[in-house]
Formats: C-alpha cells, sequence, structure tokens
C-alpha cells in the first residue's frame, strides 16, 4: 500500500511538471502575440512619463557608466529612482543596441515566465495540488500581460519577489530554513532596489515570521528571533549603501526623495477626494505656496538640494492630511483599498490597443439600469469592451473564491502559517498604497492573491466531493 500510494504521487507529480511546461510555453506565446498585436494596434511599449524617467537614467549608464541623468552636459547623481532597472535596461541596450525597447520587453517576457514558474512552485510549498491553477492563471491574468509590455519597473520587481515569496513559504516548512530565509532575504533585497514600496516591508516580515515558522525550525525563542530577523536584516544590508551614499551627499540619510512628492501630489489629495483623487491638481496648486515658502526658508546652499526638499514635502504633505482628520483619513483608506482590489488591469489593455476607454463608469443616465442600458449600446460590438467586462466580472468573482481560500486555509492547522503569511503580503501593500487606486499597485500582491484563489478553489472542490461521499454513505446505510 505505502509503494501504491509513493507511485501514485510520483505520477501526479510527473503530470503537474508536465502541465506546468505546457502552460509556461503558452504564457510566452500568449505575451509575444499580445506584444504584437500592440504594435499592430499603433500601441507603445514606452507609457510616457515613468518609461521616460528610467530610460534617461539608463542612457546615462550606457554613455558613462554612472548612475545619475544627463543635464548640460553633466551627469547629476540619481536620487530619485531606484537603480535596479535602470541597470537591467542598459544592460538590455549594450546586448541588443541602445533604445531597443522592443528587445527590453522581450526580456521582460523570459523574466516573466520565470516568475510564474517560481510562483509554482511557491504553491507546492503549501500543496502540491495548487501548481497548476496557479500558473494557469498567472498566464492569463491582464495585470501581468500590460506590465510585462511596458518599459516600467513592474516586471523585474515581481520577478525578484516572488522567488523571495517562494523561498520564504518552502522555510515554513521546516526544510533548510535558514539558508531560504537568507535566499529571500537577498531577492526582497533587489525588490526594494527595484521599487521603495518595499521599505517597510522587513517590519511586516519580521511579525509575520514570529507567528509563522515551525516549532521545528525554531526550537527556541531566540533562534525564531533570530531567523525571523535574517531576511530583514539582509534587506537593510540592501539598502544602506544608498543611504550612506546620499547622507554623504545631501546630509540626509534618505532612501529616495520619491517619498515627499508621492505623500504631498498622490496621498493627499486621494484621501480629501477619495472615490475619484480629483482634487489632483487643486490640492497641488494650493500646497505649491507653502512648498516654495519653506524651501526659500533654508540656507541657500540648501535649496537645490533634493533631499532637503522632499523633506519639506513630507512635512507639509504630513501636516495636510493631518489637518483632513481622522475620519476622513480611515474613509480615503478604506475607499482606496477597496477600488485596489476590485479593478481589473484590463482598462490598460485598451490604452495600448489605442481603444476609446467606454467603461460602465463613463456611461450617462440617473439610473443603474439606464447606465447598464447606455453601456450596452455604446459596446455593441466592440470586442475590447466584451472582454473587459468578462475580466472585470471574473476579477469580482475571484475575490468571493480568495475569501474561502483564506477562511478554509486559517482553519486548518497545517496551512494555517502559509496563508497568514500570503494575508501578511495582500495587507501590506494594501496599506502602502493607501488611498492610491490603480491595479499596477496591486502588482506585488497578485501573487498572494492567485495562491489563495487556488487554494479557494480545491477546498470547494474538497467540500463538494465530501458532502457526496456523505450523501453516498447515507444512501448505502438507507439501502442496506
Amino acid at each position: 500500500m505505502p509503494n501504491l500510494e509513493s507511485e501514485l504521487l510520483r505520477q501526479q507529480a510527473k503530470s503537474a511538471k508536465l502541465w506546468l511546461i505546457l502552460i509556461l510555453i503558452a504564457a510566452a506565446a500568449l505575451r509575444f502575440g499580445y506584444q504584437e498585436g500592440m504594435l499592430a494596434f499603433g500601441g507603445s511599449f514606452h507609457n510616457g512619463s515613468d518609461s521616460g524617467k528610467y530610460l534617461a537614467i539608463a542612457d546615462t549608464i550606457y554613455e558613462t557608466g554612472q548612475f545619475g541623468r544627463m543635464s548640460g552636459g553633466v551627469v547629476q547623481e540619481e536620487v530619485n529612482r531606484m537603480p535596479v532597472y535602470p541597470y537591467f535596461l542598459a544592460g538590455v541596450f549594450a546586448l541588443f543596441g541602445k533604445g531597443n525597447l522592443y528587445a527590453v520587453v522581450l526580456v521582460q517576457i523570459l523574466l516573466d515566465i520565470a516568475m510564474i514558474a517560481g510562483l509554482a512552485l511557491a504553491a507546492a510549498a503549501i500543496d502540491r495540488r495548487l501548481i497548476v491553477p496557479v500558473a494557469a492563471v498567472a498566464a492569463v491574468i491582464p495585470n501581468f500581460l500590460v506590465h510585462v509590455s511596458y518599459v516600467l519597473t513592474e516586471t523585474v520587481f515581481l520577478f525578484f519577489f516572488v522567488w523571495g515569496l517562494c523561498a520564504t513559504l518552502w522555510a515554513i516548512r521546516g526544510r533548510r530554513t535558514g539558508w531560504l530565509l537568507a535566499a529571500a532575504g537577498i531577492c526582497f533585497g533587489a525588490t526594494l532596489l527595484t521599487r521603495p514600496v518595499m521599505m517597510f516591508f522587513p517590519i511586516a516580515l519580521f511579525v509575520t515570521l514570529l507567528v509563522t515558522l515551525p516549532r521545528a525550525a525554531a526550537a527556541n525563542f531566540g533562534r525564531r528571533l533570530v531567523l525571523a530577523a535574517l531576511p530583514g536584516i539582509i534587506v537593510v544590508a540592501f539598502a544602506v549603501p544608498r543611504v550612506v551614499e546620499n547622507y554623504r551627499d545631501y546630509g540626509v540619510p534618505i532612501l529616495t526623495n520619491q517619498s515627499g512628492t508621492h505623500l504631498l501630489k498622490w496621498i493627499y489629495p486621494c484621501l480629501r477626494t477619495p472615490w475619484t483623487c480629483s482634487s489632483l491638481g487643486q490640492a497641488w496648486k494650493e500646497s505649491e505656496p507653502i512648498v516654495r515658502e519653506r524651501i526659500d526658508a533654508l540656507p541657500e546652499s540648501e535649496r537645490a538640494n533634493p533631499a532637503r526638499i522632499d523633506m519639506v514635502m513630507r512635512e507639509v504633505g504630513a501636516q495636510r492630511i493631518a489637518e483632513l482628520g481622522a475620519k476622513q483619513i480611515a474613509l480615503g483608506m478604506a475607499v482606496g483599498m477597496f477600488k485596489n482590489i476590485i479593478q481589473t488591469g484590463f482598462y490598460e489593455v485598451l490604452t495600448q490597443f489605442r481603444q476609446p476607454p467606454t467603461f460602465f463608469s463613463a456611461m450617462p443616465g440617473h439610473t443603474i439600469s439606464e447606465r447598464i442600458r447606455n453601456f450596452v449600446t455604446v459596446n455593441e460590438g466592440n470586442l475590447f469592451m466584451l472582454f473587459w467586462a468578462i475580466a472585470q466580472a471574473t476579477l469580482l468573482l475571484s475575490r468571493g473564491v480568495q475569501l474561502v481560500g483564506v477562511g478554509a486555509g486559517l482553519v486548518r492547522p497545517e496551512t494555517r502559517p502559509y496563508v497568514l503569511f500570503l494575508v501578511m503580503t495582500v495587507a501590506y501593500f494594501l496599506v502602502v498604497s493607501g488611498p492610491v487606486a490603480d491595479p499596477k499597485y496591486r502588482i506585488p500582491m497578485e501573487p498572494a492573491l492567485l495562491i489563495l484563489f487556488s487554494l479557494g478553489l480545491y477546498s470547494m472542490f474538497d467540500w463538494v466531493r465530501a458532502r457526496r461521499r456523505q450523501s453516498g454513505q447515507l444512501l448505502r446505510h438507507e439501502l442496506a
């Protein structure tokens, strides 16, 4: 009997591996086809301002070897953007030619396929049955398709983050825990140097690992503390050289000077008008004189210091947010998180394929039924909007399945530590994104959400099978 069970497990593993390979091939073909279709519709891999900022740094690295931007023939040191993605772009340009964006997105396809493989392996740490559904859904969700086709950080960020997630979930199993947590720290450190959104992640990671690390891996509390802190310490070590360099050059120990701008130009106005963020322009118009006055009050030598300017903007942003009051802040955060969770990334497909954004929210009408009729009329025969509607409905349905996955995973002791960790990652990025709702800010949450979706799916299948088995037993009992 044990031999038969072992053989069955081997066959299942072999089948899962074959399916995974086929899914990865299909995912690569889908991404390549998507990009070719996008070009056929006149789309671009360059999304505008954000792509331009990274490309300017990459061009400077390519031309001079220095991390900065050219200004008047002089390289200005870069404090705003993190270094990993510009160096990635410069590396692609060195291999395939400067400014070759087509080569960039093709390399991003390879990274995305490796990410899906890592995500499948991460799911296997919980239950090998999850490998195929996790990989299959990751292969087709719009949020991944869209961002692998833009010259933006998301694909590189996700590659490192998913492999860090994978190492952490396998560490929770209790084998080679120290080595796996060290590997997770290296991966998470690379994500921090890709996007600063990871700045506070070591704190959440430490607290969660204290709870989720198995007793077998941490026989005493002291060892548990060391293991829980290990990946966070490595992440901090990745940040230290950049912080020290900025302190040496600008007198302020900062990782990036994005924080003040983000707080004042995005967080504050989206808290102020949560559902639409419609006060973006007006809020900055009101805040700019205050910022300018405080900068002018600095010593003359500090007025062009990007780190000092960032501090001023952070102070003004924090002050203006405090003026909103606790109730408005809570409302803004709740609305932003809600929108972040329910918006499909498919809306960006319309931008990439140069299609008019005739969404339901843009439809005129005084009642819901009237707006539905207008939506159907306006988009009759529009395949793009049909796919958008399917993507949006599927996303909303998946959220219910994920809640089942969370509930079922927390109830079962064997899956509880993994689910706690996955829920932490979703909660962390929701809080950090706050009131700024955009599917691209959900990118770091997608891996955990996909695993929870597959867990919920199998939990429902198991429940149905158990009910059928119970009904069959009752029927046999009655017939006997």
